[in-house]
């Protein structure tokens, strides 16, 4: 069974990630939403293991000051799966 990380974040917060993460969906907060759950919704009916992840924008930017890591969606995924997988 595949597992697949979703990242769990606060209205708040996904408008502070539009801002500081390069390439974040620029959707408004429950269009996003919906489009996660949705995205969810499919990858379970695939029987995949479903892990929400936490991450707010200070742990973001402090993962990025630490490594030297690019402010990109790419970075968010990673730190997403990587939380995820501890």
């Amino acid at each position: 069974m595949a597992t697949q990380y979703f990242p769990k974040v606060t209205a708040a917060d996904h408008e502070v990630f539009q801002r500081i993460v390069r390439h974040y969906p620029g959707r408004p907060y429950a269009e996003w939403q919906e489009l996660q759950a949705k995205k969810i919704a499919d990858w379970a009916s695939r029987r995949s293991e479903i892990v929400m992840v936490d991450i707010t924008p200070d742990e973001f930017t402090a993962h990025c000051e630490r490594t030297g890591a690019r402010p990109d969606i790419s970075t968010f995924t990673a730190i997403i799966v990587a939380k995820g997988s501890r």
